[in-house]
């Protein structure tokens, strides 16, 4: 589920400005999908705003006719198609988790975000769950999650924070209205396994997040050798220290990556808090490097690497949650 929240953004962006992405598909007031595997009805003063994709992944903008007089392109509700086997364990999983500490599952940090409502359908095929913002500021996402034949179907309902109760009718009767064709429907025998899916997710963030990590360290060797606007002494910094940090991190990484994989043993438990540890030392040692730096462009390629290396610490202390 993630960079989700990233391309709400673009499509936000988009529908704002008025860039076209894809027409709208179905009446009115019906939004079809485009091989015909399920349909949405639309609530009173919503429509079809625009249709695009998304990592080949089809997704709807609906828009309230508010967030047009708003300008600010909410309140919208986001339906997006992940072509991903997702078992009924890993909604479970979800609305078990009142902490949010499982943050790779909902793309959102418990830092920043509270869970204020998580209902899971009997059949553990439906999610619905509503995210708000600690500090109240910024927007709330109010959502459901179903699973089909083919996955999943997401449906966000993204609203400026306080305002979801005007809008949850609406979120509540659209969530309610998808009718998923017989074809498209829930099979168990094609979910897979909830730890596997598990060990996938994670271990793509993980992958995520070590290839920005040496996008970042090769854009810098690159930068300090040009020597644009550095100093000696920084230089220095950046050629060593960094690299150091730097280095320390992925190889951390790629071990966490390994242990994911693996069968739980008893050593896997402090085999991963070690990691953790490391990974968070790495992040230390490039926060006190950034200390050293006057360049913003230095400061801010170091910045970002060490918030690189605490995700993956964090990773690591979700993965030890886990129920694998």
């Amino acid at each position: 589920m993630r960079i989700l929240f990233a391309s709400l953004l673009c499509l936000f962006l988009a529908a704002c400005s008025g860039i076209p992405l894809m027409p709208g598909s179905g009446s009115g007031n019906t939004l079809t999908a485009q091989d015909g595997s399920y349909s949405i009805k639309l609530a009173p003063d919503w429509t079809i705003k625009e249709k695009g994709a998304e990592h080949g992944r089809r997704i709807a903008v609906l828009a309230h006719k508010d967030a047009v007089d708003s300008g600010k392109g909410y309140p919208t509700v986001i339906v997006r198609e992940v072509h991903e086997p997702t078992p009924p364990g890993v909604l479970e999983l979800m609305a078990r988790d009142r902490n949010l500490d499982f943050g790779e599952l909902w793309n959102v940090s418990k830092d920043k975000y509270q869970q204020k409502q998580a209902l899971l359908d009997g059949s553990s095929r439906m999610l619905s769950y509503w995210l708000a913002p600690v500090d109240g500021q910024g927007v709330e996402y109010y959502a459901a999650v179903v699973l089909t034949g083919f996955g999943r179907i997401e449906m966000i309902g993204v609203a400026q924070a306080g305002t979801v109760p005007k809008y949850m009718k609406d979120f509540n009767a659209m969530f309610t209205s998808l009718d998923v064709d017989s074809k498209a429907r829930f099979n168990p025998a094609q979910a897979g396994d909830t730890a596997a899916y598990l060990q996938r997710t994670y271990s793509a963030a993980l992958a995520r997040e070590q290839e920005g990590l040496r996008r970042l360290m090769s854009e810098t060797a690159a930068w300090v050798t040009s020597g644009n606007g550095l100093s000696v002494q920084e230089k220095g910094f950046l050629s060593g220290a960094y690299v150091r940090a730097t280095s320390k991190a992925l190889e951390a990484c790629l071990e966490l990556a390994e242990a994911i994989t693996k069968p739980r043993t008893g050593e896997t438990k402090p085999t991963l808090q070690h990691l953790a540890d490391r990974l968070d030392g790495a992040a230390t040692d490039l926060e006190t490097i950034q200390l050293n730096l006057r360049e913003d462009q230095a400061r801010n390629a170091v910045e970002k690497s060490a918030t690189r290396s605490r995700r993956m610490a964090g990773l690591a202390r979700e993965v030890l949650k886990l129920p694998m």
